[in-house]
């Protein structure tokens, strides 16, 4: 039997589960016996911007009793060349096996052509691995516990390995070399094998002349009965530590007298203040904000040269001295720019760290030697569907631990975080750093608030001292254009009073995105519950008398009876419980 992809679809073969993209060329949340092995294995074509092109496809599946296969295809007309590609599936309850294949008629210009493997964490952190190489050689070895700032294999024909749960695995490749990358750099919740090696020029051309022809094999060698598993067990704490002081941001550019009322509005934990100090008029912007916003500040200047970066600090440090001041971060700033910031402000905390992701703070032999460091972050770096930018919640606890083995004694403030890229801190122009992206169309819809909660969680830890999310008003804002709030910042407004209480972070099993924030209130016990994932279930309550239940919409928190309480899609609720839980 055939039919034609209509949208996501299931299939299952034995104890073998996975998802199909409706156009065929990837395939999602591939399981066995319950444990996700695979995030996705998938064909991906990124452009010579490191953009991703859609691929479009009338994807046919068609099913027989031990088998299924897929096939797809399409073509692609962008600004870099004309792209014709097709990919093919055979699926049994052994495992799989993916054949991708590209031309072009004029020529193709492209950083990445081929297959993609995403490994899950909770079946690969920290197992070893046998790593085959072109030739025959064999490396034995670890997939990465702390996030690794390079590349930890390379040049790899198969890999072999045991996940968490038993399952043993055989994965092989052909038709190009392949290489992982540990993408919780960018807080995505996998290790990445992909073509071609980054050490190869790029971008790269494929010419009219040229046909690409790859292969991915997975071999499921063992599966453990599920019976010698450990049982499903009730909530539990994972780790309990002080709740952040919550802020938000408002980015380099005109002054706008809607921010400031919506700041009053919202009435957050600080507002951080970002300096582009290439901006003609950016330190007098600066200046009217620093005088005109309530509450506490902290003012982030953007890499700059070392000159102008003391003359930012030399000119806001005047207008500082009678504010709430959380404190002034140099992002990209040498050991001796932060020291000379120090003598210029010497009651202020300075600051250092990227206004880039953390894998430009991870990748620094050497952190400065500030008294906090930062680093922003958004959840859409690699993809931007929904399910996707609820799994960057999964990693964040890793980045972390990551952070705390870096530097014992260091303290970090995050953000501002985002739905989308704010700007691009690697380009080499800063006409180019100026270059806003454009916002997402998500900003006022569930998710947003879901994923901040699950933000919250993951980055919880003694540790972080700030979170900073969102604008407080616009596109990409916490409040509309109109000033009408925002789930998120209805999430953000009940969560925010809380900082300094302590919070204890419940996790259920086998739902790695449910999340509670379980505070500790005056007289009572509250949870913040949030479900950044695409699908509904039913979860179990923490033991205790909960006594209110609420649901947070588009307009805000509603009550719900107790007994209807479910995990809904991308869902946040908030229970009240008389006495401990």
């Amino acid at each position: 039997m055939s039919d034609t992809l209509a949208s996501c679809e299931t299939v299952s073969l034995g104890k073998l589960v996975l998802r199909l993209d409706r156009n065929g060329a990837f395939a999602r949340e591939i399981s066995v016996g319950g444990e996700e092995l695979f995030r996705g294995i998938g064909f991906v074509v990124r452009d010579a911007n490191w953009g991703t092109p859609v691929l479009t496809s009338d994807a046919i599946l068609s099913r027989q009793n031990d088998r299924a296969s897929v096939k797809s295809g399409g073509e692609l007309d962008t600004s870099g060349g004309d792209l014709t590609w097709s990919a093919e599936w055979s699926i049994t309850e052994g495992g799989l096996e993916a054949k991708g294949r590209a031309s072009s008629v004029a020529g193709f210009h492209t950083n990445r052509t081929g297959f993609v493997v995403l490994h899950s964490l909770g079946a690969t952190r920290g197992r070893p691995v046998k790593v085959f190489h072109p030739g025959g050689g064999i490396e034995e070895t670890t997939f990465p516990d702390l996030v690794s700032p390079h590349q930890p294999f390379f040049d790899i024909e198969a890999l072999e390995y045991t996940t968490a749960a038993g399952n043993r695995l055989r994965l092989s490749f052909s038709g190009e070399v392949f290489e992982i990358e540990d993408q919780r750099n960018w807080t995505d919740a996998s290790y990445k094998t992909y073509c071609r090696p980054l050490r190869l020029p790029y971008p790269y051309r494929i010419g009219p002349s040229t046909v690409i022809e790859q292969s991915v094999r997975l071999e499921i060698l063992a599966v453990t009965p599920v019976g010698s598993r450990a049982p499903r067990a009730a909530p539990w704490s994972e780790r309990t530590a002080v709740l952040p002081v919550l802020g938000t941001s408002l980015p380099p550019g005109p002054f706008v007298p809607k921010q400031l009322a919506a700041l009053k509005a919202l009435a957050l934990g600080f507002t951080a203040i970002e300096v582009d100090v290439s901006y003609e008029d950016g330190l007098a912007t600066a200046s009217q904000r620093i005088v005109t916003a309530p509450g506490p500040l902290r003012i982030d200047i953007r890499k700059s040269e070392e000159k102008k970066t003391l003359a930012a600090v030399t000119t806001l440090a005047p207008l500082l001295a009678n504010k709430a001041i959380v404190g002034v971060s140099l992002w990209d700033a040498e050991d001796a720019t932060i020291a000379a910031a120090r003598a210029v402000a010497p009651n202020i905390r300075i600051g250092g760290g990227t206004g880039a992701f953390f894998t430009e703070l991870n990748r620094l032999s050497h952190w400065p030697a500030a008294d906090y460091l930062t680093w922003t972050s958004n959840p859409t770096v690699h993809g931007s569907s929904d399910d996707t930018i609820g799994e960057t919640t999964e990693s964040l606890v890793d980045i972390i631990r990551t952070a705390r083995a870096r530097s014992s004694a260091a303290r970090f403030q995050i953000g501002p975080m985002t739905l989308g890229l704010r700007y691009n801190p690697n380009s080499t122009t800063p006409e180019g750093r100026r270059v806003a992206s454009p916002p997402d169309p998500r900003q006022d819809e569930m998710i947003a608030a879901s994923w901040a909660v699950g933000t919250i969680a993951g980055f919880l830890d003694s540790v972080v001292e700030t979170l900073a999310f969102f604008e407080p008003i616009g596109p990409k804002g916490l409040l509309s254009e109109h000033g009408s709030f925002s789930p998120a910042a209805h999430v953000l407004l009940r969560l925010s009073p809380y900082a300094g209480s302590k919070v204890s972070v419940i996790r259920w099993p086998g739902t790695p995105r449910a999340v509670g924030l379980l505070i500790k209130a005056p007289g009572a016990f509250v949870l913040c519950f949030a479900h950044p994932r695409e699908e509904e279930f039913s979860i179990s309550l923490p033991p205790g008398v909960w006594a209110r239940a609420e649901r947070l919409s588009t307009s805000g928190f509603v009550d719900i009876p107790l007994r209807e309480f479910r995990a809904e899609r991308f869902g946040v609720a908030w229970l009240t419980a008389e006495g401990e839980p």
